[in-house]
């Protein structure tokens, strides 16, 4: 053979070798590479529902990977801090039932978080024998969609971690290559759905100016509440309670309140009017310990939870229609949130004297006056592992449009053949109950409830899938619900349902060989058996 025909067989194989990585269907070895039946992405409540789910009504042949970039699962509930879950009754009972109703029973509406991120493991993982394996702080590099852009063949996910200094997260590992038949996004940041390139709306873009998202919220850990000091609080002008603590079901404590008495405290609307990202609102706040509390009050404003710093600069990062100038990225928001909370502030009436601002503008609150910032070993507040996001993006229909709307959730009747979601009656996989709770989009904007449906509303199935990807199911913040829809859907009682019905659908998909875009109303209606085996409620 001569030299030049060496050459170009050579050039031939490498070109070869080339067209097989980019068209996805490149295998690395056996050890950098794992198979799987049902992948889910994201350790969030859904996502825990949605494993239990899978793992439960899946063959025995067939598995689950659970792919989370937290430390534990149970995401803003749990690492995130959130430990006060966001409930509505309706008539002295849960319309949320499933899994949901199991995690609640076993703490009450607040919990410490590490025994709850234990629970929720022992429920997904450790009571199914090996079936779900879960892969602790990886986060996706890239998706891998076959040749028509249709389905998802893999993932490639790397070890991440947060930087000490930057407080950054950054890559810490090497890249694994994991394949699977149907894919599950339950997280809250739309990552995986962004990636797989499906059509999302962004924010409150389909009623809104902008992109902007609910504003987020970095939980504080603190000591030195005064429970008894908050409820005898009454407001200068009406004589009215502000402030709301009791006792759980486990003896621990819950409060929450103080919406007016932001609008007034001189020292609150002070820094709430200060030129910075920054607003206190009216809290809520649950025993993480006896003493010690996870606080949900500070809000972040212009923060867009789908830009991460591990994609400045590659084709990952979030595309301009999804993105508006000058939004942080949930990275920076993180650190700036930090910055917050040791920043000095000169008080006028003690000149000399340096605190930090916010925890002087928080010992303004009843019951906060000799509030500290609980400290690890090196002296920094503990915080949440992540922020508290309230929103990203919504998954649109292949009409441009959502499967859940807001009039649905608005108007909803009290049984099947009425209210604005009874034509979504036939594929519900659960009901969905809250108000319709906005915690602000720009800073200056009230958080308000913009309405209380007075009826739970039908969650249709097409609500977690999409016509983009036909083997992803979609329980996570990109489920396909309209920004005002999704201000009573972002609950976590809500979520879970979903993730229940992700999970069901997943184990149907994988055992008669179908895509999750592809079942049919009698798929669905053995999906909904299912559910109501499982302790779902589909009726109201």
């Amino acid at each position: 053979m001569s030299r030049k025909t060496i050459i170009i067989s050579f050039i031939i194989v490498l070109l070869a070798g080339a067209l097989l990585v980019n068209s996805g269907a490149f295998q690395p070895s056996q050890a950098d590479h794992t198979d799987h039946t049902v992948v889910i992405y994201g350790g969030s409540f859904a996502g825990a529902a949605a494993a239990y789910q899978a793992a439960t009504h899946l063959p025995p042949d067939k598995d689950v990977l659970l792919i989370v970039p937290e430390s534990a699962l149970g995401s803003i509930g749990t690492v995130g801090g959130q430990n006060f879950f966001d409930i509505r009754n309706l008539r002295g009972e849960f319309p949320t039932r499933g899994s949901f109703a199991r995690w609640f029973d076993a703490f009450g509406q607040g919990y410490n978080t590490e025994a709850m991120a234990d629970l929720l493991y022992k429920d997904a993982v450790a009571t199914h024998q090996g079936k779900v394996q879960v892969l602790f702080r990886h986060e996706i590099e890239e998706v891998h969609l076959d040749r028509k852009k249709s389905k998802i063949t893999g993932l490639t996910v790397r070890p991440v971690e947060r930087n000490k200094e930057t407080r950054t997260m950054q890559w810490a590992g090497e890249p694994l290559r994991i394949s699977g038949e149907i894919f599950v996004d339950a997280s809250d940041t739309a990552r995986l759905a962004r990636l797989a390139r499906i059509p999302l709306s962004p924010g409150r873009a389909d009623w809104g100016p902008g992109v902007q998202k609910q504003a987020a919220t970095l939980m504080l850990q603190v000591s030195g509440v005064d429970p008894d000091a908050a409820n005898a609080y009454r407001n200068p002008e009406t004589g009215k309670p502000e402030f709301f603590y009791f006792k759980d079901a486990d003896g621990s404590l819950l409060g929450w309140g103080g919406k007016d008495f932001t609008q007034y405290d001189p020292v609150v609307t002070a820094y709430n009017s200060a030129g910075h990202r920054f607003t206190l609102k009216g809290y809520n706040i649950a025993e993480q310990t006896p003493g010690t509390w996870w606080l949900n009050i500070l809000l972040i404003h212009e923060v867009n939870g789908m830009m991460q710093d591990l994609d400045r600069g590659t084709s990952r990062w979030p595309a301009a229609e999804l993105t508006d100038p000058g939004q942080w990225s949930a990275d920076e928001a993180y650190r700036f949130a930090l910055a917050e909370l040791e920043k000095p502030y000169l008080l006028a009436s003690l000149p000399g004297l340096e605190r930090p601002r916010l925890l002087e503008a928080l010992r303004s609150f009843p019951g906060f006056e000799n509030l500290e910032f609980v400290r690890d070993e090196a002296g920094r507040p503990v915080v949440g592992e992540v922020l508290y996001l309230r929103e990203t993006a919504h998954s649109l229909q292949s009409y441009g449009g959502f499967a859940l709307p807001a009039k649905a959730v608005r108007h909803a009747g009290d049984g099947p053949d009425n209210g604005a979601d009874a034509q979504l009656y036939d594929t519900r996989v659960g009901l969905g109950l809250y108000y319709i709770d906005i915690n602000a989009y720009q800073k200056g904007d009230p958080v308000q409830t913009l309405e209380t449906p007075p009826n739970p509303h039908y969650i249709p199935y097409a609500a977690l899938t999409t016509p983009a990807v036909e083997n992803l199911l979609l329980p996570g913040y990109a489920q396909s619900t309209s920004s005002e829809a999704w201000a009573s859907m972002r609950v976590i009682p809500n979520l879970t349902v979903c993730g229940d019905a992700a999970g069901v659908a997943a184990a149907c998909s994988a055992a008669n060989n179908k895509s999750p875009a592809a079942l049919t109303i009698e798929d669905v209606r053995e999906i909904q058996k299912r559910l109501e085996a499982a302790g779902a409620r589909l009726d109201k």
